[in-house]
């Protein structure tokens, strides 16, 4: 039986790009209540930008990481750590994939200038920056001759990326950058992608070591890997405190909106714990920590919107 080729949203890990909704989002709601406004428009615009440049980084990642021994048969057979390993299947599908790519990039410089002719002409330089900045990471995190994943820099990039970078271009594009709530909030979605890329990287391990890609996990082994996830949990955790005590009268709430994520990690950390010596735990631990990710970015989305709601 011939086999059917990955569906577009398979082939730019659909499942994944929460992970820029999230900061786009929260972003957003974030400046409605400092200004009580919001531009419509604006959103839209820092949205086209932002996801198309995940787009881009998501399928240059499958392409270079194939092309590099990273992602194999083998790897791609767990969906929530590393790429698909679809050109070693189809390999035809190559230059599509380089298209898909190209055209994010593409799109998200139209998406630049929009927000450019929208916006005031103080925030050209940081709409520039995000852009030129975003750009070069989407392809070279993996791509040579940089390959910041190979050189134990891939961890430093998802969370700026997913975090700061995302955060910034959702408050620009609503004329916001400096404000506490806005720098509070910049860690807060790239510690949770880097949580969610670190349980990745463990199930990653014996591919990514063939492959000489150099992340946290193999530099400092699984059981240390662990540590540093419960860690980052719990950075998490105190920057919510942070945001709350920002956020007049209601920030509280958000505690209430996250009680899901919070009852998911002790479960979570069971499947970890018990993967240090049982690779089946260890994927069965990534998978659930992906679980965990989504509930805290969804239960966060609506946290936010609710809370810029009723300010």
């Amino acid at each position: 039986m011939k086999s059917i080729e990955p569906t577009f949203f398979n082939l730019v890990r659909g499942h994944g790009l929460i992970a820029m909704l999230a900061p786009l989002l929260i972003s957003t709601s974030t400046t409605y209540m400092i200004t009580n406004e919001i531009y419509i428009l604006n959103f839209f615009l820092a949205c086209i930008v932002g996801f198309s440049l995940h787009i881009s980084m998501n399928v240059y990642n499958d392409i270079y990481d194939t092309k590099q021994g990273s992602d194999t048969l083998e790897s791609s057979k767990n969906l929530f750590s590393g790429g698909s390993a679809y050109l070693i299947t189809y390999p035809n599908l190559e230059q599509k994939m380089f298209f898909i790519a190209r055209t994010g990039i593409i799109l998200a410089f139209f998406g630049i200038l929009g927000l450019l002719f929208v916006s005031d002409s103080e925030l050209w330089p940081i709409f520039i920056f995000i852009f030129i900045t975003a750009t070069f990471l989407s392809k070279y995190y993996t791509a040579s001759p940089i390959k910041f994943a190979y050189r134990g820099l891939g961890e430093i990039v998802v969370w700026f990326g997913f975090g700061p970078l995302a955060v910034l271009l959702g408050a620009a594009a609503q004329g916001i950058v400096i404000h506490p709530l806005i720098f509070a909030i910049m860690p807060l979605t790239g510690i949770s992608t880097l949580i969610f890329s670190l349980s990745g990287e463990m199930v990653d391990r014996p591919y990514d070591i063939k492959a000489g890609k150099n992340g946290l996990v193999i530099r400092i082994g699984v059981k240390k890997s662990i540590v540093i996830v419960l860690l980052l949990h719990i950075l998490l955790i105190l920057n919510i405190a942070i945001i709350s005590t920002l956020i007049e009268n209601k920030g509280w709430y958000l505690f209430l909106f996250l009680m899901p994520y919070f009852l998911l990690l002790p479960k979570t950390f069971s499947f970890l714990l018990k993967g240090v010596d049982d690779r089946v735990n260890l994927v069965k631990g990534a998978k659930f920590n992906f679980t965990t990710f989504v509930v805290f970015s969804m239960m966060s989305i609506i946290g936010f919107i609710t809370l810029a709601y009723i300010q």
